[in-house]
C-alpha cells in the first residue's frame, strides 16, 4: 500500500483480533521492519489465519508475545521483545473491553476489570514504550486506542465512556511529558467499525444500524481504515502531531 513505516518496529496490543488485527496488518502493509502482535490468546475470535501468519505471508518479520496489559510486568516483556528488531518504533496501545451490563449501576468488580485493561493497561505500555525510546534516542510514536465514546457520553456505556474518555487526556498529558523527549502521543475515536463482532452480537447490530442512518457517509467504517489512520500517525508523515484525539468516524460525531 505504501512504505510509510519503512524501517519501524510496530508494536500492537490486543492484535489478535477485530481492529487490532487490522491495525497489526496495515503496519505490515505500510511497509514495517516488523510487527509485534501482542493478546491474551493468540487464535483470532473470528477463527482462520493468525495474525502473525498473516502479516508474514506480505513478507514482514512478525512475532507473537502474550500480554495482559493489566499487569505493568507484561508490558515491560512486551516492550523488551522489540529488542531483537532493534527497539520499539510505534507503540499502538488497543487492547481492550467493554461490558455487557454497563449502565450507571454499573458493578465494582466489571468496573475495576474494565479500567484495569482499558486506562491501566494503556498507561502502563505507553510508560515501558516511552523508557526504551528513551534509552535509545528514538522519536518515537505512541498511539493509544481511544473511542467515540470517549468523547461524548451514552447512559448504556458508563464504565467504557470514562475509561475512553480517560484515554484522550492521556494522550494529551502524556504529549506534554514525552514531547521533549522526541516522543509523540496521540489517540485515534473510532466510530462505529464493521468487525466480527459487532455483526456477531444482535444487540450491537441493531445500534449499529442506527449510527449508519446518521452518518455523513452512510456507512459503518472497515477495521482497515483504522489501520491506516494509526500508520498515519506512526509515521513521519504527522511529525507535528500530537496531543489529539483523531476521530474516524465517517462524520458522526460532527452532526449527533
Amino acid at each position: 500500500m505504501s512504505n510509510i513505516l519503512d524501517g519501524k518496529t510496530v508494536v500492537v496490543t490486543g492484535a489478535a483480533s477485530g481492529i487490532g488485527r487490522a491495525i497489526a496488518i496495515s503496519a505490515a502493509q505500510h511497509g514495517a521492519k516488523a510487527v509485534i502482535v501482542s493478546d491474551i490468546v493468540e487464535a483470532p475470535r473470528e477463527g482462520g489465519t493468525l495474525t502473525t501468519q498473516k502479516i508474514e505471508a506480505l513478507g514482514v518479520p512478525a512475532l507473537f508475545v502474550r500480554a495482559d496489559v493489566s499487569k505493568k510486568d507484561d508490558n515491560d516483556h512486551l516492550v523488551a521483545a522489540a529488542d531483537q528488531f532493534g527497539g520499539v518504533d510505534v507503540m499502538v496501545l488497543n487492547a481492550g473491553i467493554s461490558l455487557r451490563a454497563d449502565g450507571a449501576e454499573v458493578t465494582e468488580e466489571d468496573y475495576r476489570r474494565l479500567m484495569s485493561i482499558n486506562l491501566d493497561g494503556t498507561l502502563f505500555g505507553a510508560q515501558a514504550a516511552a523508557r526504551q525510546m528513551k534509552a535509545s534516542g528514538k522519536a518515537g510514536s505512541i498511539v493509544l486506542m481511544a473511542s467515540m465514546g470517549g468523547l461524548v457520553g451514552a447512559g448504556i456505556t458508563v464504565a467504557y465512556s470514562t475509561s475512553k474518555g480517560g484515554v484522550v487526556l492521556m494522550a494529551k498529558a502524556l504529549a506534554d511529558a514525552l514531547g521533549p523527549d522526541g516522543i509523540r502521543v496521540n489517540a485515534v475515536a473510532p466510530g462505529t467499525i464493521d468487525t466480527e463482532l459487532l455483526r456477531s452480537t444482535p444487540d450491537i447490530a441493531a445500534a449499529s444500524e442506527g449510527f449508519r442512518q446518521r452518518t455523513p457517509l452512510r456507512r459503518l467504517g472497515k477495521p482497515s481504515e483504522i489501520g491506516d489512520a494509526v500508520a498515519f500517525l506512526g509515521s513521519d508523515l504527522s511529525s507535528y502531531v500530537s496531543g489529539i484525539a483523531l476521530q474516524v468516524d465517517g462524520g458522526l460525531l460532527a452532526v449527533i
